[in-house]
C-alpha cells in the first residue's frame, strides 16, 4: 500500500487533472473538487484545493459504494 501511495503522489503532482470523476466500476462516486487514480491495487480519491491532499483509498476489490 505504500508504494502505490507514493506511485499516486507523484502521479498527481505530475498531472493533477490526470485523475479521473469517479473510479470507472463506481461511477456514482463523481463528487465536485474530488478526483480518482489508480495505483497498484488502489483507487486513491485526492482533491487539489486548498492544498494538493489524498483523502481516500479503497483496494480495488471493496464494495466502495457499500462503505460510504
Amino acid at each position: 500500500m505504500r508504494a502505490s501511495l507514493a506511485g499516486a503522489w507523484e502521479k498527481i503532482v505530475a498531472n493533477p487533472a490526470a485523475g479521473l470523476a469517479a473510479p470507472r466500476p463506481y461511477p456514482q462516486l463523481a463528487y465536485p473538487g474530488r478526483l480518482w487514480i489508480k495505483a497498484g491495487r488502489y483507487w486513491i480519491a485526492y482533491r487539489m484545493t486548498p492544498v494538493p491532499v489524498i483523502v481516500a483509498v479503497f483496494h480495488e476489490t471493496a464494495d466502495i459504494p457499500g462503505r460510504l
